[in-house]
């Protein structure tokens, strides 16, 4: 099975020497030292006013709002919210500097749009919804989770085969190799003696035991598996996943990172482009004591795993999704799709699904698989929250003033279409629930959103409150806009929430109250 069929080629290479690839960055980004005791150097030589500056500045003055309302995470048992404490700010601006500015040594890097000249212009605005795209896939993945690796959730009338380690939804992730005939020889080799377990587990009541590979096979060797409604494992039973394993030999290669980057391809690419195979042929890699085929577990739990978990996603992102493409009467490119979304006004739901459908089964068409994307309708309402609600591109779409400098504040005025958001008010697991905030009643879609069913596989129950509304309104590019009234409900303003804008009571209305008082 190849791991990205469509992927453009980069270069004509043997199948056994890998060739260079020329750096698309201005500065090489310090490596970690060999012996792991030097930490990246993420600071410029020289500090100046470019674009690239104006970008991560402005994302900066949003860490706030991202840190509230998309580094959230839920415990499912409790239903409470809580900060994420695997995926934290300072791990993600430091990882983002590094694969959307920095580089890392390939012809590639996160699209952020900051190279496109000194002066403010609208290009911009496309990476900040590229950085929206994989945000709210990020979330589905592993954020609401708090989870580096992938987690047991597949199962059947409450049994989870303990062989879905080997793949979920009928994947084999050690058999997904490279491309034959172009970067086969970036996939990780199986080690069937390899024996790794997970860090990560569900918080849902009674959740299976996190993912594990050892080597063994045959009936002495027989899996099991979870049996959820008894909490309690049961083994030496044939009891396969979809794909038909009932063992666990070689299953190593399960997902961890943000996105739960999964199988021997996408490993390997991480292995040669940023880890110890790339630094044993020759190249300067960020981490070249790090072998993440050797032990893929190191993306969780080495000393740069707050790091880590963020660089390895930023990396699948900007060399599996953003190289998209697709020839022919139904051919698809993701950059040309991304400026058609956002020059179109960003009112189409068709861009953010086939981009969760790239990620998730490797096509970009409805029907393109056998399985829909689980969970597609959230990714979707992530993504306009972030998008309307975070990085307000909206706003940002307006003819600029030069010298304008990136503030968190809302503007006074608000386009008519604007996403209803309910908004956590954050609870660590253990404290009694805050009150919740809810924001105004929804205004009208301005086009009718296509309901898309969930997967069969999908779990239809919502274990406590979602930040994002299910059904969220686009504003289209240069909507009219009226004043906000005075008492509206500000679902996402700063570090936190503006119960009500209008610090003055009529006194009308308190006299009248207290009147009422004393007649009771």
């Amino acid at each position: 099975m190849a791991c990205n069929p469509t992927e453009k080629p980069t270069t004509n290479q043997s199948p056994n020497v890998p060739a260079p690839y020329p750096s698309a960055q201005t500065s090489k980004p310090t490596a970690h030292s060999a012996n792991g005791s030097t930490a990246t150097d993420y600071s410029t030589n020289k500090p100046t006013v470019t674009l690239a500056r104006i970008v991560m500045d402005y994302i900066e003055s949003k860490k706030d709002l991202i840190e509230t309302s998309v580094l959230v995470s839920y415990n499912r048992a409790s239903g409470l919210s809580y900060p994420s404490k695997q995926y934290t700010i300072r791990g993600f601006m430091q990882s983002l500097k590094i694969m959307g500015v920095d580089g890392f040594g390939a012809d590639f890097k996160f699209m952020l749009w900051e190279g496109a000249g000194e002066q403010w212009n609208e290009e911009w605005m496309y990476g900040l919804v590229n950085l929206a795209a994989f945000l709210a896939n990020c979330m589905v993945e592993a954020i609401e989770d708090d989870t580096c690796d992938e987690l047991n959730w597949q199962e059947f009338e409450g049994k989870y085969a303990i062989s879905n380690s080997c793949g979920q939804e009928g994947r084999s992730y050690e058999d997904e190799d490279c491309a034959l005939g172009t970067t086969e020889f970036l996939s990780c080799d199986v080690d069937q003696s390899m024996q790794v377990t997970a860090v990560s587990r569900g918080t849902q009541m009674r959740a299976p035991p996190p993912l594990k590979c050892q080597s063994g096979t045959g009936d002495e060797n027989l899996a099991g598996y979870w049996d959820s409604p008894s909490g309690r494992r049961v083994q030496n039973v044939e009891y396969a996943n979809v794909a038909g394993r009932t063992d666990i030999e070689g299953c190593c290669f399960f997902g961890r990172g943000a996105l739960l980057t999964r199988g021997v391809c996408n490993h390997g690419k991480i292995n040669y482009y940023l880890g110890k195979r790339g630094a044993d042929l020759g190249r300067s890699t960020l981490y070249p004591t790090v072998d993440f085929c050797e032990y893929p577990e190191e993306t969780c739990v080495s000393i740069y795993s707050e790091e880590l978990r963020w660089t390895t996603a930023f990396f699948e992102w900007a060399e599996r999704v953003q190289r998209y493409h697709v020839n022919g009467s139904n051919g698809w490119d993701y950059e040309e799709k991304l400026t058609e979304f956002v020059d179109n006004g960003m009112l189409d739901d068709s861009f953010i699904n086939s981009v969760s459908r790239i990620l998730s089964r490797g096509c970009h068409a409805s029907g393109c698989s056998d399985l829909e994307v689980r969970m597609i309708d959230k990714r979707r309402s992530n993504f306009y929250l972030i998008i309307n609600d975070i990085f307000d591109v909206n706003t940002l779409m307006d003819p600029p003033d030069p010298t304008r400098q990136p503030t968190t504040q809302r503007p006074t005025q608000q386009p008519m279409s604007r996403p209803s958001t309910t908004v956590n008010i954050m609870s660590p697991p253990g404290s009694p629930p805050s009150p919740q905030i809810i924001a105004m009643p929804t205004t009208p879609n301005p086009k009718e959103n296509p309901n898309i069913n969930p997967s069969p596989t999908e779990p239809l129950t919502n274990f406590g409150p979602s930040i994002a509304t299910s059904n969220p309104t686009r504003r289209p590019k240069g909507g009219n806009s009226k004043p906000s009234p005075d008492n509206e409900l500000i679902g996402l303003e700063g570090n936190g929430v503006n119960f009500c804008r209008n610090q003055k009571f009529s006194l009308s209305l308190i006299l009248s109250t207290a009147a009422l008082v004393l007649l009771i």
